[in-house]
């Protein structure tokens, strides 16, 4: 699922959520929004929501979780491939005053082979990724590292050799296109240009 799909699925939940905040808990406490799709879960004590499960698709099944602190949206986890296994988490602000739920994530974690373990963690400030990590190979240990400016990719390194570092990296320029690869053979941290 892209960027945009995601985006678009939490702002389902957050008009969701509006809804039904704005109704109250007595017109929402049958937990559907009329065709089954959407089931808010109120705190007792409080009447506050907490969670919305969501079927994105229609069929019958919840596959997306919105952790809610009232109408905060706090996290998000989806199961994409629906086999009982969340695949994607969004985590969103937390500070400062009143919150939206337009807000965008500040991190969404993924397991890109769909085995339900983070492999890939993306960090996002002000709806721009920032920086991505990932386990590339499954081996539990992060060999890439993507770093972005303005929401372009500008360095992309890589841990060839499995020593934990990168030693190899990608600059590009703002327009996308490649500027320069520089490789660090002996893992000492210094890169020495090998491609202009």
């Amino acid at each position: 699922m892209n960027l945009d799909n995601r985006m678009l699925r939490t702002q389902l939940i957050g008009i969701a959520a509006l809804s039904f905040l704005s109704t109250g808990c007595q017109n929402a406490a049958a937990g559907r929004d009329g065709q089954g799709r959407l089931e808010p879960t109120y705190d007792q004590g409080t009447g506050r929501l907490t969670r919305i499960d969501y079927d994105a698709n229609g069929n019958g099944r919840h596959e997306t979780w919105a952790y809610m602190d009232g109408a905060r949206l706090i996290r998000l986890e989806a199961d994409e491939n629906e086999d009982g296994r969340v695949d994607r988490w969004e985590y969103y602000p937390t500070a400062g005053g009143a919150a939206s739920l337009k807000q965008p994530p500040e991190r969404i974690e993924r397991a890109t082979r769909l085995d339900g373990q983070v492999s890939r963690r993306e960090f996002f400030t002000g709806g721009l990724m920032v920086r991505v990590d990932e386990d590339t190979d499954g081996n539990g240990s992060i060999d890439k590292w993507e770093t972005y400016a303005d929401g372009a990719l500008a360095v992309l390194a890589l841990d060839t050799q499995g020593r934990g570092t990168p030693d190899r990296r990608l600059i590009y320029r703002p327009d996308g296109s490649l500027e320069r690869i520089e490789a660090d053979p002996t893992g000492s941290g210094q890169f020495q240009t090998v491609k202009q």
